[in-house]
């Protein structure tokens, strides 16, 4: 070939091959194949707390839907307060039952609740079914530094028979007390009330 023909040539190559450069360097979108997803902008969700007034439950018309405090009882430690004694008597038209502490009243209440009543740790039946009012205080301490627990009673307790038939311990665990009195179909209003010297919850039932 000759000589000029061949600078042509290679000039001409040159020239469409800057052209093809040029078309594939521009500034234009690269478009995705077909099927391939192109991975969407993400959004950061941010939880929000509801805060709101626990369901309640049945109750007479005794029962304070806020646990009740008796003097400066807020401040007590875990462990300060323990159970000592459960006791249960007849008083002017009522059964009475007693939960003594060796320390304050700690904070409580009294709901009336429908059986069966179940231990708060194995969940083993303890009262079987009926009516009950359970009294929950916390917190209640088992044991004092030495291991020593002042509560020596039985976990069951009869009661007087005309009003509540016996008081349940079905919870003392982790500085959870429950007592559950088990009422009886002659059973009426009732009212809780707490003494100092030494601190007790006193529940009175009407029969």
């Amino acid at each position: 070939m000759h000589p000029k023909t061949i600078r042509a040539a290679c000039g001409a190559a040159v020239l469409a091959l800057a052209a093809t450069t040029a078309a594939c360097g521009g500034g234009g979108p690269v478009t995705a194949p077909s099927g391939i997803a192109r991975p969407s902008s993400v959004t950061t969700v941010t939880g929000t707390t509801v805060t709101g007034a626990a369901p309640s439950g049945p109750g007479s018309t005794a029962v304070s839907t806020s646990p009740r405090t008796a003097s400066a009882s807020a401040s007590v430690a875990p462990g300060a307060t323990m159970l000592k004694d459960l006791r249960t008597g007849a008083r002017d038209g009522a059964d009475r039952v007693v939960l003594e502490f060796t320390g304050p009243v700690p904070p409580y209440r009294v709901t009336r609740e429908a059986g069966p009543v179940v231990d708060c740790a194995s969940g083993a039946d303890l009262g079987g079914p009926g009516e009950y009012l359970v009294v929950r205080a916390e917190p209640v301490g088992i044991f004092d530094h030495d291991g020593y627990s002042p509560y020596t009673g039985e976990r069951t307790v009869a009661g007087p028979g005309r009003a509540v038939s016996r008081a349940i311990i079905t919870c003392h665990f982790e500085g959870q007390l429950q007592v559950a009195l088990k009422l009886t179909g002659n059973a009426q209003r009732y009212a809780d009330s707490t003494l100092t010297g030494p601190g007790r919850i006193v529940v009175d039932v009407q029969r």
